[in-house]
């Protein structure tokens, strides 16, 4: 079975992907998946791990990598999130500001963003954070704004009330220009979706591939080495492009949206298959359908033919179901189509999943199915998905972010949320639902890698999995509950490939 596909044969194997990393073995670390502690010491050959525990030979030109007791963790993976369409926003992205709470790194983050972009450029963050992060609880200055980047035009956005989305003084004159309304004193934009629509009148093709490329690298440096993503055909077409130039450094799994049948159908012949083969390889391969099947209503009379057109052909699918409602009339449609179509092999989901109860985890269970949680509610001030309960069903399960416009992107922020139960601002939401490290970390590895048909591959260190990893900055075993949210990749690897590095790893 490939790419969730059950008609698929042995994918398209893009030659310069196929080619293998050196052999190298890693010691005097601490891996830790899923569940608990592995091993010290792991060797890899051929882009996969080779021994688990033991140190083993090698090529003559192996090489050793010791990493000073450091612990390291399976590469995460976001189970569920819009990753491409961050990728194509405009200017320069300061994601970082994701993971600021002060004022004073907030500037530092911009500023850090700031020499790395040539001056009079713009410098940008849509969605993904809150003012409320920040000890001051307030929004940034005009004036602050202008003290971290002086030289370039500053656009932020924030998720939930109150934040709106603010310009320094470079910014604002730019968007004077666009017809913008930006308030002289506070920097404060009247309408965000303009002002966006005015960054992306000078954003050329090009700057959509390098955002894109710098996505993933921020994403490696987190650790992120996979996502399940939604996203639009135009966006998508971008990782595919690096894939195609050997430059991806992300595992892509591509889910698209289908409001018919009759789509389905077109999509599942044209776009998806070759000959009966999947595209793509272990790097870049279409996942399947979703996260709006029948249209953007999620109750549509168009689930169900469509829905049954994607079991039809044997194709993954997930879908947006937050309410107990929702996720009734999903459960509905999805026992209908099983006594058709063995839809649990196919791994159909439901996702988001905000209040979902024990007798409905049951159901979907019993069916074969899935449930991804997202971590979206982090930036808000109600509840959260019942991360106890789904745990505590045994279903197969996964999380995601659902990043970037309505979340943050970062898995750290939402590993604190789904241990701590606190929001973006440190108050507790979502208590009662709280899951152990361990817990988190499984459903952001091997338990949202089986939603992509992954899991035999990646999401914990046995032997035969591709080396997927991050050698964390801290121990996320035993680092106090706020410093999660500090954590990053010192070392990253996609199928044994080193993608990222830091600090005494840098010269590697």
């Amino acid at each position: 079975m490939a790419g969730g596909h059950l008609a698929a044969g042995a994918p398209e194997v893009h030659a310069a992907q196929a080619a293998n990393p050196g052999d190298l073995t890693l010691t005097n670390g601490k891996f830790v998946d899923g569940r608990g502690q592995a091993a010290t010491t792991l060797t890899v050959r051929n882009g996969r791990i080779f021994s688990v525990g033991k140190t083993v030979p090698l090529a003559p030109d192996a090489r050793t990598i010791d990493l000073g007791g450091r612990t390291v963790v399976p590469g995460l993976f976001d189970a569920h999130v819009h990753y491409t369409r961050a990728g194509v926003n405009p200017g320069y992205e300061a994601r970082r500001i994701e993971r600021a709470f002060s004022i004073a790194e907030l500037q530092e983050a911009i500023a850090e963003r700031a020499r790395s972009v040539p001056p009079g450029e713009s410098i940008t963050c849509i969605g993904g954070w809150n003012h409320t992060q920040f000890a001051e609880a307030r929004r940034p200055t005009k004036s602050e704004l202008d003290a971290a980047a002086p030289r370039h035009r500053v656009y932020i956005s924030g998720t939930g009330g109150g934040t709106g989305a603010l310009a320094n003084s470079l910014g604002s004159a730019f968007f004077a220009t666009k017809g913008v309304i930006v308030d002289p004193a506070t920097g404060a934009v009247a309408d965000a979706a303009a002002a966006v629509a005015a960054l992306q009148s000078i954003q050329t093709p090009e700057d959509k591939l390098r955002g894109t490329t710098e996505l993933n690298a921020h994403a490696n440096r987190l650790g992120l080495t996979g996502v399940i993503n939604g996203g639009n055909l135009a966006d998508q077409e971008l990782a595919f492009r690096l894939w195609r130039e050997d430059k991806l450094t992300i595992r892509m799994r591509p889910l698209f949206p289908a409001d018919s049948p009759q789509e389905v159908e077109t999509r599942a012949v044209n776009n998806f298959s070759q000959s009966g083969r999947a595209v793509g390889d272990d790097l870049f391969r279409v996942a399947g359908f979703g996260e709006r099947i029948g249209g953007t209503d999620p109750m549509s009379s168009q689930f169900e033919p469509t829905a049954r057109m994607i079991a039809r052909h044997g194709w993954l699918l997930q879908q947006h179901s937050i309410s107990l409602k929702e996720n009734d009339f999903h459960l509905e449609a999805f026992r209908s189509i099983a006594r058709e179509y063995p839809i649990g092999k196919m791994r159909w989901s439901i996702i988001h999943l905000q209040a979902i109860d024990e007798t409905r985890l049951e159901t979907l269970k019993d069916l074969g199915c899935g449930a991804s949680a997202q971590t979206w509610t982090y930036m808000g001030t109600a509840g959260g998905p019942p991360f106890r309960r789904i745990v505590d069903s045994g279903i197969p399960a996964g999380v995601g972010t659902d990043s970037t416009n309505v979340s943050a992107l970062d898995p750290w922020l939402a590993l604190f949320y789904m241990t701590t139960g606190r929001n973006v601002a440190g108050t507790l939401t979502n208590d009662g639902q709280q899951i152990t490290r361990l817990e988190a970390l499984r459903l952001y590895t091997e338990g949202a890698a089986w939603f992509s048909f992954d899991d035999h591959n990646i999401g914990s260190f046995v032997e035969g999995k591709y080396a997927d990893l991050a050698v964390l900055s801290h121990d996320y075993l035993t680092v106090p509950d706020q410093m999660i949210r500090k954590i990053e990749s010192v070392l990253t690897m996609v199928g044994g490939k080193i993608v990222h590095t830091a600090g005494s790893f840098a010269r590697l």
